[in-house]
């Protein structure tokens, strides 16, 4: 929760000069300093004389948020996280490349467990990109750097919290692999969803076509040591020696620096395969 707020909070900090000044510091001032009340009054001032600044539903979004957690931090009030996400779901509407509230209004919705509006609002951030080219904006509309490594950072985020809540719910497997599918026809050589769907089919011991999946990422990226090793690893799961030794030893020769625990990890399959 507290990664919601920073990131936020810190658009309007870092926008600051863009947005109405006054208002903008009558809001932040006491709320940083926990006056919420003081801030709520902020809020409303600010509301009422420039309600179309997009930083004002992010503003409504961090005071809503941070009165979901006052009575007990590691639980949201329902009430105010209801306010916080219907704030932002406005702003989305009137400001609908604004990426930060997107990722804002998903976060939200995965740490209150609401795992089909969850599923949906990813599905529509990807489908927007196709309709605006990727040309995602952050606070105070200034373009996002690397907008590819951020959009495939954020879903593949999103992924992440479905697949650990899978644990208690195996039925949100086909919520990754809507979000993956949708992926690949936005973004056809997306790595990260192939792999998601590798890794939804590997749960499932559903192994030829985990690797199918890992082989058609491997088409894309040919010396990607990382899935040369999951490869690897799924075939010594289905007890074929061969074709796991031949891609551990493709991993070892492959991996960079940033690969090294892949590399370690290959190489420690094929030494107790000796």
């Amino acid at each position: 929760m507290k990664r919601i707020f920073v990131l936020l909070i810190i658009s309007i900090l870092c926008q600051s000069n863009m947005v109405a000044q006054s208002y903008f510091e009558k809001f932040v001032v006491p709320f940083q300093a926990g006056d919420m009340a003081k801030a709520e009054k902020a809020l409303q001032e600010w509301d009422l004389n420039d309600s179309s600044n997009p930083e004002l539903y992010v503003a409504y979004f961090n005071f809503f948020t941070v009165k979901s957690l006052e009575k007990d931090s590691t639980k949201f009030d329902r009430q105010y996280a209801k306010k916080a996400l219907e704030f932002i779901s406005e702003g989305i509407d009137r400001f609908p490349t604004r990426f930060d509230m997107r990722y804002a209004k998903i976060s939200m919705l995965g740490q209150l467990e609401e795992y089909t509006p969850f599923t949906n609002e990813v599905v529509k951030m990807i489908e927007y990109s196709k309709t605006i080219n990727n040309d995602w904006k952050e606070g105070g509309f200034a373009l996002i750097s690397d907008v590819d490594v951020v959009i495939d950072g954020a879903v593949n985020e999103a992924q992440q919290t479905l697949f650990a809540a899978t644990e208690k719910d195996t039925s949100l497997y086909k919520n990754i692999l809507r979000i993956s599918d949708v992926m690949l026809k936005t973004f056809p050589k997306n790595i990260s969803a192939l792999n998601n769907i590798a890794s939804v089919h590997l749960d499932k011991k559903q192994y030829d076509k985990a690797i199918e999946n890992l082989q058609k990422a491997k088409d894309i990226e040919p010396s990607n040591a990382r899935l040369q090793y999951k490869i690897g690893y799924i075939y010594g799961l289905k007890k074929d020696k061969a074709n796991a030794r031949k891609y551990y030893e493709m991993a070892v020769k492959n991996a960079t620096d940033s690969d090294k625990a892949y590399k370690d990890a290959a190489q420690k399959q094929l030494d107790a395969m000796k």
